[in-house]
């Protein structure tokens, strides 16, 4: 879409987005782009740090089952959560993050893609996290 909208100007730009690459994407997170491809025809890479979201609210229930109905207990099973993160390859973890930013832990922590546009196709630059 970026091509058909700025040509080869499109070359050089640089973006955020997505939460996984190629090389870093689990098996796991692989079968949900093919999923998402067959159901609509093409895959947006903005998707995936979508997919996170339903992950973490199960993951810290799992955690503390009573935030289920209290949100107390939710909040502070957040502090010291941590899981196994499906999507990418190797040990990473599922964290909230924002204290830096927020003075609390409140934000999903997903990867930071940086990504530069170049004759058709986005290159990942770097992967970045935050706190």
């Amino acid at each position: 879409m970026i091509e058909e909208g700025a040509g080869e100007a499109a070359n050089g730009f640089i973006s955020v987005g997505g939460a996984s690459t190629p090389e870093i994407a689990s098996d796991y997170m692989k079968d949900f782009v093919a999923k998402y491809t067959e159901m609509f025809g093409e895959y947006n890479d903005e998707s995936n740090t979508k997919v996170y979201a339903l992950e973490y609210i199960l993951q810290t229930l799992k955690a503390d089952p009573k935030g289920l109905t209290d949100i107390a207990a939710f909040k502070t099973a957040i502090d010291s959560f941590a899981a196994p993160n499906p999507y990418m390859k190797g040990d990473a973890k599922l964290s909230y993050v924002g204290t830096t930013s927020f003075g609390q832990k409140r934000q999903l922590s997903v990867p930071l893609v940086v990504n530069e546009y170049k004759d058709g196709a986005f290159q990942t630059l770097f992967v970045a996290t935050v706190d």
